[in-house]
């Protein structure tokens, strides 16, 4: 039957916002290893370059393409170059995020605006953006990373556990309304990994015992962990799976 032939992304441009770093950086690279055209987007240059350039050190191929994803005018011209370049887009991976970690009382108008327009009206922007070139082409895959805070909570950050229960469902939404166009429209929820965005988690002692304890496995995931999750939700494997939840988390949502 060829089933590993569908596990496959040779030449499929894909683009992955905040793919500088962290789940983002991991993701880029994993899809460049497998054949995928890389655009690497996120507001540093520095960063999206250096990612950009070790795909190519690598030998795959990879461009890096500077976007404010709160910025609908950044969005727009970042998705031009990208189909003036490859003439396509098959693959989105709206990975843009911040997490601060904030009570309730000390967060401000500023810090929820910041949030909720970093995680969750970026992905919107950019994957309406996206999604023309997709609906032409009758064809493209769209993943939402979520968090399993969009699931459970968190004591010290609901602006952003407001954010991912809000991708979670626009998954679901998008998915319903481009599913005629043959668009699949899916989300990954992480639990927590190795990466810069849980730092001030891990140097907390009780916060950090707290969450190992939560974790069936005792442990954070690394961030290449992420990458076939990613592969299978990109690929033609998943071409019957769209308004999907996928929980990456070592079992942290089980209980």
């Amino acid at each position: 039957m060829g089933y590993l032939e569908n596990f496959k992304v040779v030449d499929e441009v894909a683009i992955v916002s905040g793919g500088s770093k962290g789940l983002g950086r991991a993701m880029a690279l994993g899809l460049a290893e497998c054949g995928a055209k890389v655009v690497v987007a996120s507001r540093t240059v520095s960063l999206i370059e250096e990612t950009a350039n070790e795909i190519i050190k690598n030998g795959g191929e990879a461009i890096a393409v500077p976007v404010d994803v709160k910025n609908p005018q950044s969005i727009e011209q970042m998705v031009a170059q990208v189909v003036d370049r490859y003439g396509r887009v098959d693959i989105l991976i709206n990975n843009a995020g911040i997490a601060p970690m904030k009570k309730t009382m000390e967060t401000d108008i500023e810090d929820w605006n910041d949030v909720l327009n970093t995680n969750l009206k970026s992905a919107f922007l950019v994957s309406k953006a996206v999604a023309r070139s997709m609906i032409r082409q009758r064809r493209g895959k769209i993943i939402n990373m979520g968090s399993v805070l969009g699931h459970m909570v968190s004591g010290v950050s609901m602006p952003y556990c407001v954010s991912k229960a809000g991708i979670a469902h626009m998954t679901k939404a998008l998915a319903l309304e481009w599913a005629p166009y043959g668009l699949n429209i899916n989300c990954i929820a992480p639990g927590y990994f190795e990466t810069e965005m849980t730092a001030e988690a891990r140097e907390d002692e009780s916060h950090l015992k707290f969450l190992k304890f939560k974790i069936p496995f005792k442990r954070f995931g690394k961030p290449e962990e992420i990458v076939s999750a990613a592969l299978f939700l990109a690929s033609s494997a998943s071409d019957y799976v769209t308004g999907a939840v996928l929980y990456i988390d070592g079992g942290y949502s089980i209980w």
